[in-house]
Formats: C-alpha cells, sequence, structure tokens
C-alpha cells in the first residue's frame, strides 16, 4: 500500500514525523512523505493521501487526489476553525483530535467527522514508572502561556508559590525526560481542549493535575480520582490539590501509575493509527511484518 503522508517537517509538536515512523515500521506499507507546499505537486497513484495536521491551515488538497483523509487538531480555535471548515470539502475523510470540534464541524458543514483525540509516543521497553528519588522538580508546566487564557494566570500563580517548579518550552523527543522528572505536571487548558500534554505526562509517570474540561469527551478517556486529578478553581482549589498530593507521595504515585498504565496499554499514536485506519477501511494488523 503506498501512502501519501502530507505534513511541515521540523514542526515543534511533530504529529506528522511521529506518525512516519509509526507507519514505517509495517513492512507491507510504503510512505512517501510531503510538505504542505508540495500538496498541488501531489500525483496520482497512492492508495491513501493522509494530511496530519500541523497549524498549517492555507493550503487545499487538490480534488482529483483519492481517497485523502486529515486529522486535524486546533478546531477550537476560532481562526484556525474558520480555515479548517472552508479546506474539509475534499476530503474523504475528516478526524479531529477534539470531540467538540468533530461534532461541530459535521453539524455545520455535512461533512462526517470523527473524533481521534490526542495521544503519545509509545513507552520503549527501557522506560520504567519513575522513583521517587529520580524526581527533580514538583512541578512541570511545558508549553505555550496563551495570550487569551487563564493559563498565564495558573502559570504566575504557581511560580509565585511554588520554587521547586519547571517552566519552559521543549522539543516533543526530549518531553518524557521533562515530564519523569517532575512529581506533578499541572494543566490548563485552551478553550476546552483535551491537548497532548496530558497523555504525554501521564506516560511519563507524572501525577496529571488539570483545570476541569467538561464534556468535550474527557470522562469517556478518564476517570477523575482514578487516572488524573480534576481542579475547578485556580486561586484556591489548585493549590490545595497540588499541596495534597506533593505531601502525600504514596497516593500520588498509585494514581500516577495508574493514569501510566491506562495510557501505554490504551493511547498511544500507534493505537490512534490503527482506529483512523480502521475507520477507512483498512486494518494496519494486516501490514504487520
Amino acid at each position: 500500500m503506498r501512502i501519501a503522508l502530507i505534513y511541515n517537517r521540523n514542526q515543534r509538536v511533530g504529529l506528522g514525523e511521529r506518525c512516519q515512523k509509526i507507519l514505517e515500521s509495517y513492512s507491507r506499507l510504503e510512505i512517501e512523505q510531503f510538505n504542505l507546499e508540495e500538496i498541488q505537486k501531489i500525483e496520482n497513484g497512492f492508495d491513501l493521501y493522509l494530511r496530519i495536521d500541523d497549524g498549517d491551515y492555507f493550503q487545499e488538497i487538490p480534488s482529483y487526489l483519492h481517497p485523502c483523509a486529515w486529522w486535524v487538531a486546533d478546531t477550537h480555535l476560532p481562526k484556525p476553525y474558520k480555515k479548517i471548515k472552508g479546506k474539509i470539502k475534499n476530503y474523504d475523510f475528516v478526524f479531529c483530535a477534539q470531540k467538540e470540534g468533530a461534532e461541530r464541524l459535521q453539524r455545520e458543514t455535512g461533512k462526517k467527522c470523527y473524533w481521534v483525540p490526542w495521544a503519545t509516543d509509545e513507552i520503549s521497553s527501557d522506560f520504567s514508572f519513575p522513583q521517587e528519588e529520580n524526581k527533580k522538580w514538583d512541578i512541570c508546566f511545558i508549553g505555550i502561556t496563551g495570550k487569551y487564557s487563564l493559563r498565564k494566570v495558573v502559570l504566575e500563580i504557581l511560580k509565585i508559590n511554588y520554587r521547586n517548579i519547571f517552566i519552559g518550552r521543549a522539543h516533543y523527543t526530549e518531553l518524557r525526560d521533562y515530564y519523569s522528572k517532575s512529581r506533578i505536571v499541572v494543566n490548563y487548558p485552551i478553550n476546552n481542549d483535551i491537548n497532548a500534554r496530558i497523555f504525554e505526562a501521564m506516560s511519563s509517570g507524572s501525577l496529571v493535575i488539570t483545570y476541569r474540561i467538561k464534556d468535550n469527551g474527557f470522562e469517556e478517556l478518564f476517570k477523575e480520582g482514578k487516572h488524573l486529578i480534576v481542579f475547578d478553581d485556580i486561586f484556591i482549589e489548585m493549590r490545595e490539590k497540588v499541596d495534597y498530593y506533593l505531601s502525600n507521595p504514596e497516593e500520588r504515585n498509585r494514581i500516577a501509575k495508574e493514569g501510566f498504565e491506562y495510557v501505554r496499554s490504551k493511547h498511544t499514536y500507534r493505537h490512534r493509527l490503527k482506529e483512523i485506519f480502521k475507520l477507512m477501511g483498512y486494518n494496519l494488523e494486516n501490514s504487520e511484518n
């Protein structure tokens, strides 16, 4: 099976590169990668044209390339949503990382859209659940602060009240190293999105404490108090829960370990690609070595 994999290389999130690495592990798949600027030059002859979202919403896929699919990330952001909405008409399959985005696109365009959430990289056999003595930071946050989000306020509250904290940015290949050295990863979503940070931190053995994500499939994916911890108030409750779990390492590690095992077994990018291909009528298991 010949697949044209369409995404821009060297993006910070690296979703396309992550997917390409997985797809190339299947011996019966032949993968050729194209940047978005090359999309108009792609020729017929492939069995599938798969576009992986990387934030470029200006390019449009030629109408003669079929079957074609698009895994979209930023439906929760107003400007990208408008561009995405205008670009999905030529795609045979549309997959959205946000459930609310899939439902809204389908409702407003009539195009069938499937919910396929973010995930995490596979956990290598030589990576084990991190022990307490290997922890370096109490709290960690990696990502953008958000121009018009309360996330910036959340991070300022954390910086003021906790000294042993790491806040910054990192390449996707470094995330597990950072998160695994942290006792707690605090998450504040932008526009109620279920972001990759949740999965990536859980797969690193850190306890995730997140602002409550209302609906959007959150309760379908996670169980509060079992896989992660949720707070509704950023001024008092957030600090109370951070303080509690920093002071109770056994309980913190119990929940973190539950989340670690859960994500490893059900929520990696290999799981997501298998789901995407299944929805398109392909069985990746038949492409195994």
